[in-house]
């Protein structure tokens, strides 16, 4: 016998691994699909929405899209949030090539406006706690 101690963790030298034998040897079987493949296609999938009255066929991931900005739009918080971060996650950028300004119409430069003006003038007044 040798010096080796067998006992719990320190198996046999024998029955450890072989040389050219996998320690997991059904492995993950040739074509199965991961998480992302099968997230992809699930959101291309399509479904039919009304939208104005009228029936449209629109991928699901146009569907929660469409969802999340008119909960954003409704008020509710957490979607504006998740709108916002996803916004800032995914709009093009000007490092894209692409123009990275939102649409504004005239009325939002206004109301922009106002309250660039607005915030201007309370700035050098005194310091309000809130």
């Amino acid at each position: 016998m040798s010096d080796y101690e067998i006992g719990y963790g320190k198996p046999p030298k024998a029955n450890r691994f072989k040389k050219g034998r996998s320690g997991n040897p059904k492995g993950r079987p040739k074509g199965k699909k991961n998480f992302a493949t099968i997230l992809v296609e699930e959101l291309s999938e399509k479904l039919t929405i009304k939208e104005a009255g009228k029936s449209r066929k629109v991928t699901k991931l146009e569907a929660v899209t469409k969802q999340l900005v008119t909960k954003a739009i409704n008020g509710d918080p957490r979607a504006l949030a998740e709108l916002l971060r996803q916004i800032h996650a995914h709009w093009p950028t000007e490092q894209d090539g692409q123009n990275a300004e939102l649409p504004a119409s005239e009325e939002d430069l206004a109301i922009l406006n106002d309250f660039i003006q607005r915030t201007a003038s309370n700035a050098g007044g005194p310091n309000e706690n809130h």
